[in-house]
């Protein structure tokens, strides 16, 4: 997941009703970026309000709320930063990393549902978000729709995500669940060279998906990757 590497949108406003606002919200992205995510939330909110008595457009007021709902996350106040998604999707309807965001605010409050949502329509959005992908597969784990999950792992693939080795893997255990051992095998094997062979999971269910066809163990061993890397 790439929750922790969010970019902080800047704001590019070109009219003088709204430059006091654009200094509370760029000195809060400043404050942002060096991981000052408290004194980053105050001068988000400031900006907040002034945007109360000065003109500014939605576009800008959803990124307010988005990167107010970044700095909550990163305090542990995931709740609030749920609100501050919902805030910035209702004030842009296609705002793609909002929703990826509400979907990783969501999991990490252990609604999988809501979360199997808001990452549903962050790929729709953008269908070519390797990481978006993954982490919807990750979700439909929880929810153990494993055929919906499986085409979430290949299509996080076919978008190069950073955690293919992991969607390989995850793959080649749907694949062994299903004793479709040969192309777990491949999987897992492919796992291991995109990972550079550190892949810990991806070895493990090498050994264990070869012993189960030697000698039948049971599946229950095999391990699913949760973390990208």
């Amino acid at each position: 997941m790439r929750i922790l590497s969010f970019i902080f949108i800047v704001a590019c406003v070109l009219s003088v009703s709204a430059q006091s606002v654009k200094d509370a919200f760029d000195e809060g992205t400043r404050s942002a970026q060096a991981a000052q995510y408290q004194t980053a939330l105050e001068n988000y909110q400031k900006a907040l309000t002034l945007s109360k008595t000065e003109q500014i457009d939605d576009n800008l007021l959803a990124k307010i709320h988005f990167n107010l709902g970044v700095c909550l996350y990163h305090l542990r106040r995931d709740e609030d930063a749920v609100d501050e998604y919902h805030q910035a999707i209702r004030l842009k309807v296609d705002y793609q990393k909002a929703f990826y965001a509400l979907g990783m605010a969501e999991t990490k409050l252990k609604n999988y549902g809501k979360a199997a949502a808001a990452l549903g329509e962050a790929v729709r959005l953008e269908p070519d978000d390797g990481e978006a992908w993954f982490d919807l597969g990750l979700i439909l784990l929880e929810e153990t729709n494993f055929a919906a999950a499986r085409e979430a792992f290949r299509n996080s693939i076919r978008h190069r995500s950073i955690a293919a080795a992991d969607a390989h893997n995850n793959i080649g255990v749907l694949l062994a669940l299903k004793q479709d051992f040969d192309a777990a095998e491949k999987e897992f094997k492919t796992a291991l060279r995109v990972s550079g062979g550190k892949s810990v999971e991806a070895q493990n269910n090498l050994r264990f998906c070869l012993v189960y066809k030697q000698n039948a163990l049971a599946a229950a061993k095999f391990e699913f990757s949760k973390n990208q890397g």
